[in-house]
């Protein structure tokens, strides 16, 4: 007789959150979040409601009353997750998600920003009423959460009303999130006012399977963040034997400049926040990485005229993020692992988006924390991609080196408004950064 357990087809394990947050907007007991507890109940996924009660619109208005909802909301949230087994906040697949609508947008959003031991997988918002520069970047850089769905009513006044009379308020809800990949899913509904969103069928289908999708393993870490000396040298040593080659063997110059073993420790000696790593948390190993090196003017001028070549950088070339100084960015590369490229999503794909806000991230941590600016960014093209990337980020080309390719830079300090339109999202969140800064220390 046949095997039979050969024969049958196995099933693909489905995932689904241990645990999902419901959140409520004011004037209102939150009916919704009965239905969509009850379109769950059948699941493993227990459903915790956070209800406050019917808020109303005098509270709403003053900000005392609305942080206090964030600290409520943080104290209800360490509270069920430490009484759930099934949540374990260091893994990526076994943490809570989130759904929330009106005011509870703005809770969530900024109880995250407050306390940077929430983690989540998924977000839910729906008549979001957080701005649209919302802060993303410093949740995503902790590893606060991995994917949000965005649901904007085109048709939904109260985003406009926050606006203009509740603090941090804004027309995400409408208008959608500034953001730049698709970690932010901005989900546009031409008809639907603030709460059409609430309704079974589109909770049925589209707010349940967007939970159900499998966590993405991938996360971003710094150089920084990185404690163990042999961990660091492994990840170079695959990012330089594995997925440098994948990416750029196929260069007739490749071998040329090749950084020879050895040559990148010593550089991260001097900083080893040259380095944004993509990891997958499955292998730990690297899916992609950026090297972004902070450098001296004379260095910098050497590459520029294509003088200098990647493997004739020396630790010495090197500069610190030190505080308030200016600094000049060389990108030397950027790539991504074979088996993590998505070749559907053509140029900007979602691995390659993830490593350019990483590093954006990075950039604005420095501003933040060490008043550090950069002033000049500075690329060499090496492939097609590579061309395409530096004309869609703004870079303007400036010369070749010697081997024919493309050098490309970015005034950072003499942008004009042309410049300033075509330039990425991440960037010009980045220039906003800057400005805020500069504000601050005047």
């Amino acid at each position: 007789m046949p095997d039979l357990q050969k024969l049958t087809p196995k099933r693909k394990r489905v995932y689904h959150p241990p645990l999902v947050f419901s959140m409520h907007g004011i004037r209102t007991d939150g009916e919704w979040q009965k239905i969509f507890a009850s379109v769950l109940s059948g699941s493993q996924t227990r459903v915790e409601s956070f209800d406050y009660g019917r808020y109303g619109l005098h509270k709403f208005l003053l900000p005392f009353m609305n942080n206090r909802k964030i600290d409520e909301f943080y104290r209800r949230y360490a509270d069920d997750v430490s009484k759930n087994p099934t949540v374990a906040l260091d893994n990526f697949d076994a943490r809570p998600s989130a759904v929330a609508h009106s005011f509870g947008t703005w809770i969530l959003g900024y109880a995250m920003l407050k306390h940077a031991d929430m983690r989540f997988d998924k977000l839910i918002l729906a008549g979001s009423i957080l701005p649209r520069d919302f802060d993303w970047g410093t949740l995503f850089a902790r590893d606060q959460v991995s994917a949000v769905l965005n649901e904007c009513g085109q048709k939904d006044p109260w985003p406009a009303f926050a606006h203009r009379f509740v603090g941090r308020a804004g027309t995400a809800g409408a208008l959608g999130f500034d953001w730049f990949d698709r970690t932010v899913q901005n989900k546009q509904s031409e008809w639907f006012g603030h709460s059409d969103a609430l309704m079974r069928p589109h909770i049925e289908h589209i707010w349940v399977p967007f939970l159900l999708q499998e966590p993405s393993p991938l996360a971003i870490i710094h150089g920084r963040d990185i404690k163990d000396r042999t961990q660091f040298s492994n990840w170079l040593d695959h990012t330089g034997t594995i997925i440098d080659a994948e990416a750029y063997a196929q260069n007739p110059n490749y071998p040329v400049v090749t950084i020879p073993r050895g040559l990148s420790m010593k550089w991260i000696r001097i900083n080893p926040d040259i380095y944004t790593f993509l990891v997958d948390r499955k292998t730990q190993e690297p899916a992609g990485y950026i090297n972004a090196m902070p450098i001296t003017d004379q260095a910098y001028e050497q590459i520029r005229q294509g003088k200098l070549n990647d493997n004739e950088i020396t630790a010495t070339d090197l500069l610190p993020f030190q505080d308030d100084q200016p600094v000049k960015i060389y990108l030397m590369s950027i790539a991504i692992a074979e088996k993590h490229r998505r070749w559907g999503e053509g140029l900007f794909q979602t691995t390659l988006l993830q490593l350019l806000n990483g590093f954006v991230d990075k950039l604005t941590y420095y501003a933040k924390q060490n008043s550090v600016r950069v002033t000049h960014l500075l690329a060499t093209s090496w492939t097609k991609e590579g061309y395409q990337l530096c004309k869609l980020l703004g870079l303007q080309q400036i010369g070749k080196d010697q081997f024919g390719d493309e050098i490309w830079e970015l005034d950072l300090q003499n942008l004009d408004r042309q410049e300033r339109r075509i330039m990425s999202p991440a960037l010009k969140r980045l220039l906003r950064t800057y400005e805020r800064v500069l504000q601050r220390e005047r």
